[in-house]
């Protein structure tokens, strides 16, 4: 790949992108120019269900874990992830947690570990559908949405930036913001896009090269941005 130096557009929720950047910056040793833009909003919706009755939750995404953190809901309850992350999240928020893979397909193949029954807590946008599929595998499992993503415009900077014709890497971690992004912003120059996963490419509707992380997770994604610069 040609080694240049880029400008960084994240689109995630502000408090992700920034960890994401200080992520990159200290494996880096310097800071890298940046422009923090999200194009979703992450709200809460509806209450969280009685956990009482399930011997497990099964979360897909960091948004629910917070979501159930700020509740206090994760204390002691047995939960089973998607990612690293989302777990060690889960286990700072006081669950007994574990990953059972880095994507939905694969925690679904491991569904001989889900207790039963369970509930997949996730946001109003996703992809698959986890409970009907653990549901047909023998593991009874209920859903409740508990958070949704509001698209939202690029910031003033942002366009700026995608304007102005300099060199721009977009890391890019989901579906739904590849299809937001790539619709949406008006690009002087192709971008180099960093996909966080081949789904993720897929939804990209926009000019650019794209790059594949090895590996849907953070550190395949940092390992794939710093080889922009």
């Amino acid at each position: 790949m040609a080694q240049h130096r880029a400008t960084l557009l994240l689109t995630r929720p502000e408090g992700q992108s920034r960890a994401f950047l200080a992520f990159c910056e200290a494996a880096a040793g310097r800071s890298i120019d940046a422009v923090i833009s999200p194009i979703q909003r992450i709200v809460d919706v509806g209450e969280i269900p009685d956990l009482e009755a399930y011997a497990a939750l099964v979360i897909t995404s960091q948004n629910a874990v917070s979501r159930l953190a700020r509740e206090d809901a994760l204390n002691g309850r047995t939960v089973f992830t998607v990612g690293a992350r989302t777990a060690e999240l889960a286990r700072e928020a006081g669950a007994e947690a574990l990953s059972l893979g880095m994507n939905a397909e694969e925690l679904v193949e491991n569904v001989d570990q889900v207790a039963a029954p369970c509930l997949h807590l996730r946001g109003a946008h996703t992809r698959g559908e986890i409970a009907a599929e653990l549901t047909a595998r023998g593991t009874p499992c209920e859903e409740a949405v508990i958070y949704d993503q509001v698209e939202q415009p690029l910031s003033e900077d942002a366009k700026a930036l995608l304007e102005s014709g300099i060199p721009v890497a977009v890391p890019v971690f989901s579906p739904r913001s590849a299809a937001l992004l790539s619709s949406e912003a008006r690009f002087a120059r192709p971008p180099l896009v960093v996909a966080m996963s081949a789904a993720v490419a897929e939804a990209w509707d926009g000019p650019g090269d794209i790059v594949i992380a090895e590996t849907p997770t953070n550190a395949a994604m940092r390992e794939a941005v710093l080889d922009c610069f």
